[in-house]
């Protein structure tokens, strides 16, 4: 929801190291072992770590498969004996949008304050990358995971958590039955905000376009623009609403959309950055003045929304709190792992900018 899909990624690398799949040296991985001993991943990590007992033929194609593959269980051996690698990973969708590259650097700085080094996978919001990415860093003996997705499910991270690995997923809520926890941003709040003060600035016709609709953050963000409007006497369900991808193109493209309508919105609360400047740098193709014709509102306040003209009005998502507490809960997992998994909301604030006029009826 933030600056994901709009960007090409850069061949400059965020603080820590990166690695791809096609080119890291590595041992063979769980999902290797399983595939060649004809059982679950799961199955073969709750074994290795000595949660699971096996039939005598079980057993025999599973230790096979690792024996003829070369898997080692030196760095399960490592953390059965409670020593650590001192290295975490991480991955995000992105590393280098300006959203989750902004991200990444300050877990990098946090885990840097806590004596960590950070190994990152950029997934380019790709369920089998988001996939593969968890695997690969489970196989690089990493203490523990902080992991950011674009999609609501991975079977990896449950295979990790499983491992003993311990789990942070931030920013984008995922429906796994694992024991992690979580960092998110309060959606439901700053979306609230930006459309009560759309509608005090005396727009009726609010206007809504969001990212996926299945994602959590999306579904937050859309009970908060709806809430917002039901508190000041507008019907959401007369107002104009478009979903699509993260993206600038997207943005873009939702302009004619919201003007196809009998009565187009003169506001718009776009449910991110990304979106919001799409729809920005299409307006004059339309013959719109923003905010004259049409008032917009973003969200993430990402660094290219104060190096827009007229300076985007957004909701701010502070990137450093996330990674702050992401590092934190991280390390007390490590300390406790049998604590109780934790969810920390990280609030949010507007950020006035100059995209936002009040309400003036046209002729």
């Amino acid at each position: 929801m933030h600056y994901r899909d709009a960007e090409h990624p850069r061949t400059g690398q965020a603080e820590g190291e990166s690695m791809t799949p096609r080119t890291a040296q590595r041992t063979p991985s769980l999902h290797e072992v399983a595939q060649r001993a004809g059982v679950s991943v799961s199955t073969v990590s709750r074994f290795v770590n000595g949660q699971l007992s096996l039939t005598a033929a079980t057993e025999g194609r599973v230790r096979s498969a690792m024996d003829e593959l070369g898997y080692s269980k030196q760095g399960r051996e490592r953390r059965s004996r409670g020593t650590r690698s001192g290295v975490i990973g991480l991955v995000v969708p992105q590393i280098g949008s300006m959203y989750f590259g902004r991200i990444a650097e300050r877990i990098v700085e946090a885990a840097e304050t806590q004596g960590l080094s950070v190994l990152t996978g950029s997934t380019f919001s790709h369920p089998r990358k988001e996939h593969d990415y968890v695997q690969l860093l489970l196989e690089r003996d990493i203490d523990g995971l902080i992991y950011a997705g674009n999609h609501t499910t991975n079977p990896a991270l449950a295979a990790a958590v499983e491992a003993g690995i311990p789990v942070v997923v931030i920013d984008e809520e995922i429906v796994e039955d694992t024991v992690h926890d979580s960092v998110l941003v309060d959606d439901y709040a700053g979306a609230f905000q930006a459309t009560a003060h759309l509608a005090a600035m005396g727009h009726e016709r609010i206007g809504l376009v969001t990212g996926p609709a299945d994602l959590h953050s999306v579904r937050e963000r859309r009970r908060g623009w709806a809430d917002a409007l039901g508190k000041a006497g507008i019907d959401p369900a007369r107002q104009v609403m478009h979903a699509g991808p993260f993206s600038e193109d997207f943005g873009a493209g939702a302009l004619s959309h919201l003007l196809s309508v009998a009565e187009p919105p003169s506001a718009v609360f776009a449910a991110s950055d990304t979106i919001a400047l799409g729809i920005l740098a299409s307006a004059a193709s339309y013959g719109l003045r923003i905010p004259q014709d049409l008032s917009l509102v973003g969200f993430d306040d990402i660094p290219a929304a104060g190096y827009v003209s007229p300076r985007l009005t957004t909701v701010r998502t502070p990137a450093e709190r996330m990674a702050a507490a992401a590092v934190t809960m991280l390390v007390e997992r490590l300390d406790d792992v049998e604590r109780p998994a934790r969810t920390a909301v990280v609030p949010v604030a507007m950020v006035q900018g100059g995209t936002v006029a009040r309400f003036a009826a046209r002729d």
